[in-house]
Order: structure tokens, then sequence, then C-alpha cells
């Protein structure tokens, strides 16, 4: 549960015992928290596994290595659901850090790094070409870097956006793309295995995130697919 206090509450965002606070154009609302049928599945059981290895790994440093987390905890800041600038502790960035490096194939990190560039993520224009089997994306990526694609299944054609929806497809290395298309047989395969074939009956999102060598992410590009 995130809190902004004022003179009294003044926000409110996550769960607090069954119930969901959040914000949205028309102002704050509550509601039951609703439970998964199938809390295991394939997604949700590797983002367990990673958070456990990386608790594990937390436990593992030396003193010395903790020591330089603790120290970079001013190095790296995140903007929170309200907006504000916060700091992470020295566990949670690590955790953190090294989540993010996971997605993309890296290794974990002992010791804290210093930042770095966060690489270019802006798409223009996402298709589904349903005659190739591919998934065609035109951005702006930067040469000889790792991105992350991700998707949501078909939604209803009422429906604006769904951060709940969006899941991880697999990742890509950019390597002598940089901007322009990139077109990969491979992502149209994982879209099917994770939702389905994809028709033009129901809206789809599909976008990608960056993350630079030190383990920071960027914002999530996202764009509604154009299925032809």
């Amino acid at each position: 549960m995130l809190v902004k206090w004022g003179s009294i509450i003044v926000k409110g965002s996550g769960k607090l015992g069954g119930h969901v606070f959040s914000s949205g154009p028309n102002g704050a609302s509550v509601h039951t928290l609703a439970r998964a049928r199938n809390p295991q599945t394939i997604y949700q059981t590797a983002i367990r596994s990673r958070f456990t290895e990386l608790t594990q790994g937390w436990r593992d440093l030396s003193e010395s290595q903790r020591e330089t987390w603790y120290q970079a905890e001013t190095d790296f800041s995140k903007v929170n659901r309200f907006g504000d600038v916060v700091f992470l502790s020295g566990k949670n960035l690590y955790e953190s850090l090294n989540s993010n490096r996971q997605s993309i194939g890296e290794p974990i990190m002992s010791t804290a790094p210093l930042p770095q560039p966060i690489p270019i993520n802006q798409i223009s224009r996402v298709r589904i070409l349903s005659g190739s089997n591919e998934i065609e994306i035109v951005a702006d990526y930067a040469v000889n870097t790792q991105y992350v694609i991700l998707a949501t299944p078909a939604l209803s054609q009422g429906t604006r956006f769904s951060n709940n929806s969006i899941r991880e497809l697999g990742r890509f290395s950019s390597n002598g793309v940089g901007t322009g298309i990139f077109n990969e047989g491979g992502m149209y395969s994982r879209y099917v295995g994770k939702f389905g074939e994809p028709s033009s009956v129901g809206k789809i999102f599909i976008g990608s995130y960056s993350v630079s060598k030190a383990g920071q992410k960027s914002m999530n590009s996202i764009l509604k697919a154009e299925y032809v």
C-alpha cells in the first residue's frame, strides 16, 4: 500500500486487506481485491523464482559487498506512482537492478555499479503481419542493445489499456539494427504460445523496454498494434 500524507491522507495506491486503492481520470477509487484462479502460471512462477534467487543472493553477499549497495542508494532514484522521487534501500536496489538485468540475460552483480545512460526505447508503429506470421516494430532503438518485448492478449475494443494484462514475450538484441523496422518471427510464435492466435477482433498492445548495463530500466513504450 502506497500512501501520501497531507493534513489528512491525500492519495493512496496499492492493496490493503481485501481492497485495492487506485486513482484515474475520474478520481480515486477502491474496489475488492480479485484473486487469480490460477496463480501458478509460467510467467508468475518465473518472477517468483527470480525474486527467491535474488533474496538468497543478498544473504550470500559479504559485508563489504553489501556496503557498496548502501553507498549507492543516493546514486539511483525512482519516480513512484505519485510522481515523487524516491530512493531504494541497498537491499531493494540490489534486487531491482539485478532483476532488470536478468530480464535481458545478464548475470547478477555482487557489487553496486555506477549509473549509466539508459538506452533509447521509443516505438512509433507496431503491426501484426498475419500473412507472414511476424510482429513488425518501427522504433528508435539503440544499436547493440538488449530489449524486452511486451504484449497483451486481445482485449475488448472498448478497453483503453490495462497494465494488469501486459506480459513479457521475450528479449531481442538490436545488433546492427538501431532506428528502423524490426521483424521477428520468433516473437509471433511466442505470442501465439502465450495468448493464442492474434486477430483483428480485439485490441492488442505491444511494446518494449530497455535496460542499461547497470540494470536501470527505461519507461515502457507501448502502442496498439495494427493487424494486417
